[in-house]
């Protein structure tokens, strides 16, 4: 529902635009805002949540879902792969692209989440290409 309402609002008709949109918010917001724990925690949970993969309403033969006739979360999370923002994430993982990866002295259990959520998610899409 909210990618259709999205498509309708911004007029992307084509998925990857929209993936295209929120991938760079998420950075936007990683890069910005980076030592606001309520928004990187928002934040990371969305791009978490993308990188399990959403249900696409068509599936193809070339998709594992197919031959177990379930719904197809593995071609989300490959369109998501391939956009050059995520390869960017993929290959920019430091403090300092993303403040919130720094350790300093007022570093806390919030942040050590924060971590571990960027970098599960991170994994996950890593994991796309290996199968």
């Amino acid at each position: 529902q909210l990618y259709r309402r999205l498509s309708e609002v911004l007029g992307l008709n084509d998925e990857t635009m929209v993936l295209s949109v929120f991938i760079g918010k998420i950075i936007t917001n990683l890069k910005y805002w980076g030592r606001c724990e309520p928004i990187t925690s928002k934040t990371l949970q969305l791009l978490n949540d993308l990188s399990i993969g959403y249900p696409l309403q068509k599936r193809s033969f070339c998709c594992p879902c197919w031959f177990l006739n379930t719904s197809c979360t593995y071609s989300s999370v490959r369109k998501l792969v391939k956009l050059s923002a995520v390869q960017f994430m993929l290959n920019n993982h430091t403090s300092e692209h993303f403040s919130f990866l720094g350790i300093n002295n007022q570093s806390n259990l919030t942040d050590m989440r924060c971590r571990t959520t960027f970098y599960t998610a991170l994994g996950r899409l890593l994991m796309v290409d290996l199968g």
